[in-house]
């Protein structure tokens, strides 16, 4: 049985989720679809309420996986890479998060992160793919297609071994894609181009919607800006589905869907390039939790 929620902004789309996910056995959804008519925009007020609560889970376990909206947001597009008011914005762009990228590697987890996977896939080899690049040059073509534009993220291979599926792409596998657990819940990026508006369906495996899905909402809109702009198109809708959609089981979650619930109605535009220099990243001002505060 599939759940369908849809909303005009990014926030009122997480929170109709979220409180599907609250109604849902075991707070859990098979392929929960989250339509976003106009993904620019955010309830800031929804974000700030989820901002406080993961601040409280991060200081209540400094040691697990909390991490602000905007952190999330980054491992899918790296907003401060991104400078279109100068030339060749999206070769700068490329660029400096491919640097990023294999900076990092090594110190994270073996998959990688998003943003590189989308731009310096390793794949069979040692090849190297950037994907969104591809993606660009078809946008940018003289020949204009509506609906060429796919990215997998994660490739279908064999649990424990080495040999992949007859149907896999040939060219883009990787070792690192054979993981029972943890990431890339990411698996397929797809857009679709029509009427001068750039559309882009997401899938996930998995997706948590306290310490994810508002973050990744905000990147893939992000990243659907960055493609649109560059391509001279304008942004179009966004559709997300995870197939196995989750709210997490923390101390506060009841709390969390009250607080949001209590706080939407302040829609305002994302950010969706750097900020000028010298400018703080601290989002949306939020005040620090208090000293000693617990998760309630």
């Amino acid at each position: 049985m599939s759940t369908y929620v849809g909303a005009d902004n990014i926030g009122a789309a997480w929170l109709l989720a979220y409180q599907a996910l609250m109604r849902a056995e075991g707070h859990q959804l098979v392929n929960l679809a989250v339509s976003i008519d106009n993904p620019l925009n955010e309830d800031v007020g929804i974000r700030s309420a989820l901002e406080h609560a993961l601040a409280r889970l991060h200081r209540a376990s400094p040691d697990a996986p909390w991490h602000s909206v905007h952190t999330v947001a980054n491992t899918i597009f790296p907003i401060s890479l991104y400078h279109p008011e100068l030339p060749d914005a999206a070769s700068r762009f490329f660029m400096h998060s491919i640097a990023a990228s294999r900076a990092r590697r090594g110190r994270r987890q073996g998959w990688g992160t998003y943003i590189g996977r989308l731009v310096d896939y390793e794949g069979r080899g040692g090849t190297r793919v950037n994907q969104l690049d591809t993606m660009l040059g078809l946008l940018r073509g003289e020949r204009q297609w509506a609906d060429i534009y796919e990215a997998p993220l994660t490739y279908p291979c064999e649990i424990n071994s080495d040999r992949a599926f007859a149907n896999a792409d040939l060219h883009l596998i990787g070792p690192s894609d054979r993981r029972r657990r943890g990431g890339p819940c990411l698996a397929h990026i797809s857009l679709t181009a029509i009427n001068g508006h750039l559309h882009l369906t997401a899938q996930y495996r998995r997706h948590s919607y306290i310490g994810r899905a508002y973050g990744n909402l905000l990147g893939l809109a992000r990243l659907l800006n960055f493609l649109a702009r560059e391509s001279g198109r304008e942004v179009g809708g966004m559709l997300v589905v995870g197939t196995h959609a989750e709210a997490e089981h923390v101390a506060g979650r009841a709390n969390l869907l009250e607080a949001a619930t209590a706080a939407q109605g302040e829609v305002q535009a994302i950010e969706t390039f750097s900020r000028p220099l010298g400018a703080s990243w601290r989002d949306l001002d939020l005040p620090s939790p208090a000293p000693g505060s617990v998760v309630s």
